[in-house]
């Protein structure tokens, strides 16, 4: 029984881990990528094909963290009940 919860909360450690790490590689990479783009305005220079394209892959990576962070907090609402689903029969989540 003991290693059951051992292995629980090790899971949950590791899953809050990687929730924590992958909004802080989004976040690092934006901070870094605004910084490039207001270096680029104070230099007077136009932003490159490099930064246009992170600007595009920024948005990919939030929606990923935001699935990840979803699936995570979806899986720890009913990690007490395995079989409950948050519906009834019906396709109703109930009252």
């Amino acid at each position: 029984m003991t290693s059951h919860n051992n292995t629980d909360r090790i899971i949950f450690v590791l899953q809050v881990m990687s929730i924590s790490l992958i909004w802080l590689f989004v976040s690092g990479i934006g901070l870094w990528i605004f910084n490039l783009l207001f270096t680029a305005i104070k230099l007077n220079d136009k932003p490159n094909a490099s930064v246009a394209i992170s600007l595009v892959v920024i948005p990919i990576f939030v929606i990923l963290a935001g699935t990840l962070t979803y699936v995570f907090v979806g899986l720890r609402r009913y990690a007490n009940d395995p079989l409950e689903t948050g519906t009834d029969e019906i396709g109703e989540h109930p009252k």
